[in-house]
């Protein structure tokens, strides 16, 4: 198999702290390779790097030197059309604000390449539906970095409620808390709340309608109490908020009922299950004292899954696992959502218009 050569746009603080190590975790090494390291200790051969990354683009040349000589990047450049002209690539990873990245990726895109974007994959419904355009024209894929959907926590529960035995999931209860946000960067729901807009179609499927309302409480300082219904008869009841201290997220707790059976999921780490014909509950949580690669926390909370699955899909042709209808769908709930505070009703997400 052909190593995928993969360039990469934007060094901001997610792309240095995440994506960029989970590159490296995710390729087995150095994202050039060690090429000391071809077998294991045991002596047992080891399969070629899957990716390579070769580019990176970054406005600020010092800055982009340094992250360049850390992970052993071999070409820099100052604006992502330049790479786009001069580097060998198979696939762009595009890392910036989502009022900035959809440009770019269409560039991207209008280059050739398959393209990984960080959720939301757009700042509006409208936008995202423009990305989706430029897919199709171009016959590109576009993977969406929804790594919850990746992480341990949330795999394993997810395979709880696909037991038959579970039954079918029919409740499903989510409360994510962050603390004031700056408000004339973001807005809440998109970027902050943007997960727990995904998680819910991730374990139940598609959602047919929602009913939401807002509390504000000052500048940043907001809450939302969301009803959702979805497509199997199901509900949804999320809560979601910034109310609780400043820039961190002190709680995120997530529960699916089936039928005679629940899965428990708090703060993202630890999974608690009461599955129908079992004596007693199932318990997972991370062994994350141990030198393993399952217990590197960029591994446990899916950054490296997210990585390692699109470039698997570039070299084996096919759609990522998150893609761009996992982010417009988001896209769509957040509009519905919006348009059912302003509006008071409960709102069919089929007919969400992106215009107004």
């Amino acid at each position: 198999m052909q190593t995928v050569r993969v360039g990469f746009v934007g060094g901001g603080e997610h792309a240095r702290m995440s994506l960029l190590p989970s590159l490296r975790h995710a390729f087995g090494g150095a994202p050039t390779g060690l090429p000391s390291l071809v077998s294991s200790h045991a002596g047992e051969s080891l399969s070629p790097l899957q990716g390579r990354l070769v580019a990176l683009a970054e406005h600020k040349r010092p800055h982009a030197e340094r992250i360049a000589a850390f992970h052993g990047i071999g070409e820099i450049y100052t604006n992502h059309r330049e790479m786009l002209e001069n580097a060998a690539l198979d696939c762009a990873i595009v890392c910036l604000h989502p009022r900035l990245q959809v440009d770019a990726a269409i560039d991207c895109l209008d280059a050739g390449l398959h393209v990984f974007v960080e959720k939301p994959p757009a700042e509006t419904l409208k936008e995202g539906l423009r990305l989706r355009e430029a897919a199709q024209r171009n016959n590109k894929n576009v993977g969406v970095a929804f790594m919850k959907r990746f992480s341990l926590p949330y795999l394993r529960a997810r395979a709880i409620t696909q037991l038959p035995q579970f039954g079918q999931p029919s409740m499903y209860e989510a409360r994510f808390t962050y603390g004031q946000y700056p408000v004339e960067v973001y807005n809440f729901l998109n970027g902050f709340g943007v997960h727990h807009l995904d998680l819910p179609r991730y374990f139940m499927g598609a959602i047919e309608t929602v009913q939401a309302e807002r509390v504000s409480r000052g500048a940043g300082l907001d809450g939302y109490a969301i009803t959702l219904r979805f497509a199997n008869g199901g509900l949804g009841l999320v809560n979601i908020n910034c109310l609780e201290s400043t820039y961190t997220n002190w709680s995120e707790r997530l529960s699916i009922s089936g039928v005679g059976s629940s899965v428990f999921v708090e703060n993202w780490r630890r999974v608690i299950a009461y599955v129908a014909g079992e004596e007693g509950p199932r318990y997972w949580e991370p062994e994350d004292i141990q030198p393993t690669d399952d217990a590197n926390n960029l591994h446990l909370h899916g950054f490296v899954g997210e990585i390692r699955d699109f470039v698997a899909s570039v070299a084996e042709n096919r759609k990522p696992a998150a893609d761009l209808e996992d982010g417009i769908a988001a896209l769509r709930l957040q509009k519905a959502i919006e348009d059912s505070v302003e509006s008071g009703a409960r709102i069919a997400l089929a007919e969400v218009n992106p215009d107004v």
